[in-house]
């Protein structure tokens, strides 16, 4: 796979500058960058924004050839712009994940761009708020497309191009460990997402292909503010979280690694750990949530 070098004067390949707004002051200097997944092809889905943008601007520094999926294509292009003025290579493709067609036609884009399939980062998701008792039918259909049949999608599309040393890479949630009031349907779309990882894990082992799970919590995104709402309930306390760029290098992480399960932060593991260990405890916790 040829890696396109750094369009910066005077650059070696895998050079990027340290950060800071004055090019000429004597503290800038070029720090390397080891291109770790040079020559791999990685497909993000939901890449126009948030933890998806992140993950493959991180994918693409690592040196792998990126393909940009998203229903929001009119802001992809920023951000290929971007990753090929750094040196790197990406290719925009307009992709519905709950459409079978859309996600067949965006990995045969891929592989014939680029001659293989590598990573598979499912990301792409939709929130959605609202009671167990009063949540829409339609809604938690929809969300179900989206957060479980999409990643289902792209794994069957992308499988038969995958050699050994596939990657595979869920982007799952903490609530899918325990679901949490207020947001119980999405919640389940994590959980079916993660046991379709257990499985699967299972099922291709033999292939050399890793699944990983990748289990963030709270992410300073607009993903929370875009969710489908049910009614006008009030949302719980959450942490202020983590930045997407903290994220985006566990997964980049994990697509060198292939790991089984990655956490972003302790308090995430402890959080999924006590739950587990104390389930009782927790629902008292958490029965405060529940209220207006």
């Amino acid at each position: 796979m040829r890696i396109p070098p750094s369009s910066r004067p005077g650059a070696l390949p895998g050079e990027r500058p340290a950060q800071g707004r004055n090019t000429l002051s004597p503290r800038y200097v070029v720090v390397p960058v080891e291109l770790t997944l040079g020559g791999r092809v990685a497909v993000v889905t939901g890449a126009s924004s948030g933890i998806g943008e992140a993950t493959a601007r991180e994918l693409a520094a690592r040196g792998a050839s990126v393909v940009l999926a998203s229903r929001a294509v009119g802001r992809l292009g920023g951000l290929r712009r971007e990753i090929s003025a750094s040196g790197g290579t990406a290719l925009v493709v307009e992709t519905d994940v709950s459409d079978r067609s859309s996600v067949e036609a965006m990995v045969w884009r891929a592989v014939g761009e680029f001659g293989s399939l590598d990573v598979l980062v499912n990301n792409a998701g939709l929130g959605l708020s609202g009671r167990i008792s009063e949540v829409r039918a339609e809604d938690v259909r929809h969300v179900f497309e989206v957060n479980t049949v999409g990643p289902l999608n792209c794994i069957q599309a992308a499988l038969p191009h995958m050699g050994e040393g596939g990657r595979i890479i869920n982007v799952s949630s903490v609530v899918g460990k325990r679901a949490i009031p207020k947001v119980g349907a999405y919640c389940a779309t994590k959980a079916a997402l993660d046991a379709l990882s257990d499985a699967l894990r299972v099922e291709i082992d033999q292939r050399k292909i890793t699944v990983t799970s990748v289990y963030p919590g709270t992410t300073r995104t607009s993903f929370r503010e875009n969710s489908r709402r049910t009614k006008s309930e009030k949302r719980g306390w959450r942490p202020k979280g983590v930045t997407p760029d903290k994220v985006a290098v566990k997964i980049a992480d994990a697509a060198e690694k292939g790991p089984r399960d990655v956490y972003v932060t302790l308090p995430d593991r402890l959080f999924v750990a006590g739950v587990t260990l104390f389930p009782g405890l927790a629902d008292r916790v958490l029965s405060s949530w529940a209220k207006d």
